[in-house]
């Protein structure tokens, strides 16, 4: 069977086999000189969403300058048409959504320019879905991008995360390794580092390590002296250090960690999905090590969310979405009963579903909602766009 018939997993374990063997992955991509990021993070062009676990890896090992991609409907959605003849990347990922036309009546709903109203329904099992996306180099009319400012610069960031981590730094030796038993990281001091952004890329990947703790993830124990287990926990850690690598702008070094690549290799050659459910496992290992940054933003957003709240209360009517919905019954933990006043609905919202959201939006900025509701009708693959950029749960 041809490789183009084999499941994505295989494909994409096969050309990172060869390219271990080759010392071409990007596990061996060259620092730069300034310090920074060799990587940077794959994001959806038109949600700004970046990509998660196995497609983030996927999308990475295009070695890709532009970070941006759509898929061609996409594409044409965000009026970024794909130039003719250009070559799309397959990805996969698990949909707990289909979009579909609206009906009313047993009859399907038109919009007033004769389109199909299109609706998001739930389904009962996740699907697994095929895309092939588009790099940004491969769209048209696509404005150049701006790197975000940040405020704090990449060892400022990492610092922070440090601090806030709970996890004891000892400068001891030249041994550097994370020990479970303690909930402590020990390797060289600064001064032993050619660069400070090396330091805290090393002090970093031994923070991912951490997530096995109980008090974190609670992950298995890769790390037991059997060679195999080693090798699965090294490729995890390796990936999530790249992730917070593309993130924060810090270098990814293999370093001392290049003895694993052989057995990588082997691992996969024997079990092609094993690339996949690890790319997944660092997904959250980085997050898990990336949410641990404050973020004053961050803060004062959520103090301005709970302003708004206060303001929703017992017995208020807010139009939303062609109809009206009334405010019952405050409940616990910031949750409303509310009524749909067209159809008699009873539901329950609370502060992280999206209708009450919505209803506080519209409530602050009458017709906003209502706005951005008509944007998200004329363009339906705005939907599959932020499941296909931050789905990565995968079926083991």
């Amino acid at each position: 069977m041809s490789e183009t018939y084999k499941p994505l997993p295989e494909q994409i374990s096969d050309r990172m086999v060869n390219l271990l063997k080759d010392g071409r992955s990007i596990f061996t991509k060259p620092m730069k000189e300034d310090g920074t990021s060799q990587f940077v993070m794959p994001i959806n062009a038109k949600t700004r969403q970046s990509y998660k676990g196995a497609t983030a890896l996927v999308l990475l090992m295009q070695n890709r300058r532009d970070p941006r991609w759509l898929s061609y409907d996409q594409a044409g959605y965000n009026k970024t048409p794909v130039k003719k003849g250009a070559h799309g990347t397959l990805i996969e990922f698990y949909s707990e959504n289909k979009l579909q036309q609206a009906t009313e009546n047993g009859q399907p709903v038109v919009k007033e320019n004769g389109r199909p109203k299109m609706e998001r329904v739930k389904l009962a099992e996740p699907v697994k879905v095929d895309a092939w996306l588009f790099n940004g180099k491969d769209l048209t009319n696509l404005k150049e991008l701006k790197p975000k400012a940040q405020e704090l610069s990449p060892t400022e960031r990492a610092q922070a995360i440090l601090d806030s981590s709970g996890v004891k730094l000892e400068p001891e030796g030249l041994v550097t390794h994370y020990e479970r038993a303690s909930d402590t990281i020990h390797m060289p001091g600064k001064d032993e580092f050619e660069k400070p952004e090396l330091y805290y890329a090393t002090a970093l990947h031994e923070l991912v390590h951490s997530t096995s703790h109980e008090t974190r993830l609670d992950r298995p124990d890769w790390g037991h002296p059997e060679y195999d287990n080693l090798a699965k926990e090294e490729l995890r850690a390796n990936i999530a250090s790249i992730l917070i690598s593309a993130e924060l702008n810090l270098p990814f070094v293999l370093g001392e960690h290049d003895s694993f690549l052989v057995p990588w290799s082997q691992i996969l050659q024997e079990n092609p999905n094993e690339l996949f459910m690890a790319a997944d496992d660092a997904q959250k290992m980085a997050d898990f090590v990336l949410g641990l940054e404050p973020k004053l933003e961050q803060k004062q957003a959520v103090t301005e969310q709970k302003d708004v709240a206060a303001k929703l209360s017992e017995g208020l009517e807010i139009p939303y979405n062609e109809t009206v919905y009334k405010i019952l019954e405050k409940q616990n933990k910031g949750a409303f009963k509310i009524e749909d006043m067209s159809t008699g609905e009873k539901i329950k919202i609370t502060p992280s579903t999206g209708l009450y959201k919505s209803l506080l939006n519209e409530l602050n900025n009458p017709g906003q909602s209502k706005e951005m509701e008509r944007e998200r009708e004329q363009e339906p693959e705005l939907a599959l766009a932020e499941e296909e950029s931050t789905s990565y749960s995968r079926k083991r």
